[in-house]
């Protein structure tokens, strides 16, 4: 697919990665590292995401509809699933519309149960355009990025250089605040196929962050709950779950 950017690393069953806004595959560095050995990685970058262009619009259905035509392209007519953040909703929707191709799904921290009404207010307000267009012409500061994820991951003293070297780099992809815009709209507009995934049968687990500030632990047990889904619950972590504890998200895959 023109303007697709992916990794494909390791061999074994396939496992398929989708990662969320304002991020990369890169975040999978530690996952695709420690399994390769048991498992095909593929991972594509979202839509004006790392070094993808807009291959499609930000929209979950949208990309699970353009992204299972290449996957099936590239020889995987089987596999698992794993999605975190914005890219579990992508994740539910693949499970849901093509539960013959998911053999497992794991989702990892995802905004399933929607935005408050305040920030759904604050996200189709016009001047959310025009705050976004501003924040995309001020100078990157590495402190300020810095501050940001060290709120996510909740671990304080835990955020290497390394990892912050990849979200300066995710936050520099061309389009990405545009596309954090359409994407937080469309979460707010998301609505959990929860029949279609019940149907489908995917046996599934969800794994959230004890102190996630992003997306709180009781959505993850309204989650799992709602998909009859163990719930796994990590200790002291934040909402990036993939950095943070990269053992765990390949448990879950055993």
């Amino acid at each position: 697919m023109d303007g697709l950017h992916h990794r494909d690393e390791g061999s074994g069953p396939p496992v398929v990665l989708l990662h969320g806004l304002a991020s990369t595959v890169r975040i999978f560095d530690d996952v695709v590292r420690a399994g390769a050995s048991r498992y095909r990685f593929v991972a594509p970058d979202l839509p004006r995401s790392g070094r993808s262009k807009h291959w499609a619009p930000s929209v979950p259905a949208t990309i699970a509809e353009r992204l299972m035509p290449w996957l099936e392209k590239k020889g995987l007519k089987k596999f698992a699933l794993v999605g975190h953040s914005f890219g579990g909703l992508v994740a539910m929707e693949i499970a849901a519309r093509w539960p013959h191709a998911v053999s497992r799904l794991v989702v990892a921290s995802a905004p399933a149960l929607g935005l408050p009404s305040q920030m759904k207010q604050l996200l189709e307000n016009p001047a959310a355009d025009l705050a976004v267009g501003w924040l995309s012409r001020l100078p990157m500061y590495r402190r300020a990025v810095r501050t940001y994820f060290e709120w996510l991951w909740v671990e304080r003293g835990t955020l290497g250089d390394r990892h912050l070297d990849i979200y300066e780099e995710a936050l520099r992809a061309d389009g990405v605040w545009p596309s954090m815009l359409e994407a937080g709209r469309a979460v707010a507009a998301w609505r959990l196929p929860l029949e279609q995934l019940r149907a489908g049968g995917v046996p599934a687990t969800v794994i959230w962050g004890e102190k996630d500030p992003l997306v709180p632990l009781i959505h993850g047990e309204h989650l799992a709950t709602a998909l009859k889904a163990p719930f796994e619950v990590l200790p002291g972590v934040g909402h990036c779950v993939p950095e943070q504890r990269p053992a765990e998200l390949l448990k879950a895959l055993d």
